[in-house]
């Protein structure tokens, strides 16, 4: 259901976005209106612009525009049409939001976080919110992978222990967005393959587990092959790229990109 909220939230954003650059063009629109009028199956273009020299009937239909004149014309069809273009934006994102509010209230996950926790104990719920839910998920005790004596002591602000200063910084910015993740937590592939995703998330619009894979060393041509095994061996287990596995990569030169990474976390992972 949360999928439903996600694709009108995306909507919304789109069409803000179309509304913004068409209110742009019409910053720099000339005045007036277009009036398209056929006559022996072809067009003709009239411009009406305030008060129109000449007789009522040409005030009335407009001034006659000439080949000449077709930058003028287009920029006017341009006019007219953004007009239209914000106004069914700016309403189209208010019926949005008018059905997530009324869709929000009516959800039993509300329901389930309206009441009272000592009536919750007495019945039986079907669906519970998304804060219990991803509070029991983050509760299960797993082992990780372990660390070599050698490795450096990094520390995120969740207070579990990572490989690399990278992965802290992911893992930080999950945690101060709220998504729920548990770092190299076993996964089960094959029957004799078990592998250890960097990040193991729930990705709350659809409470499905996801992957997050940063490969940190891409100028190394070892490592590099050990990526290709990995994500090979997600694949033939049914775990495809942009669908439920994401990947990051850095090397040498090229570190990873924490301008980006806050927008990469909410339109992948976030709930809101």
């Amino acid at each position: 259901m949360k999928s439903i909220e996600r694709k009108l939230r995306e909507e919304a954003k789109e069409l803000q976005k179309i509304a913004e650059k068409a209110k742009k063009r019409l910053l720099h629109a000339p005045e007036g209106r277009l009036r398209v009028a056929e006559k022996r199956g072809k067009p003709e273009y009239y411009y009406k612009y305030g008060k129109t020299c000449g007789s009522e009937a040409q005030s009335k239909n407009g001034r006659y525009m000439k080949k000449s004149q077709m930058a003028l014309v287009k920029a006017l069809a341009q006019r007219d049409y953004d007009q239209k273009v914000v106004q069914m934006a700016e309403e189209r994102i208010r019926a949005i939001d008018v059905f997530l509010k009324h869709y929000e209230r009516t959800s039993l996950k509300c329901l389930h976080k309206a009441t009272n926790p000592y009536r919750r104990e007495l019945v039986d719920v079907d669906v519970i919110s998304d804060e219990a839910y991803a509070n029991e998920w983050k509760a299960i005790e797993y082992r990780g992978k372990s660390f070599e004596n050698t490795a450096s002591e990094i520390v995120t602000e969740n207070g579990e222990r990572v490989r690399s200063k990278s992965e802290k910084i992911i893992a930080d910015k999950l945690f101060a967005l709220g998504v729920p993740y548990r770092y190299e937590y076993p996964l089960q592939l094959e029957p004799n393959i078990v592998i250890y995703p960097d990040f193991t998330i729930l990705r709350m619009a659809d409470r499905k587990e996801v992957y997050w894979e940063h490969f940190g060393k891409m100028d190394d041509m070892d490592y590099v092959e050990k990526v290709v095994y990995k994500i090979a061996a997600y694949e033939r287990n049914g775990i495809y790229p942009g669908d439920r596995l994401f990947m990051t990569f850095e090397n040498g030169k090229r570190p990873i990109n924490t301008r980006n990474l806050n927008e990469f976390i909410k339109t992948i992972f976030w709930a809101q």
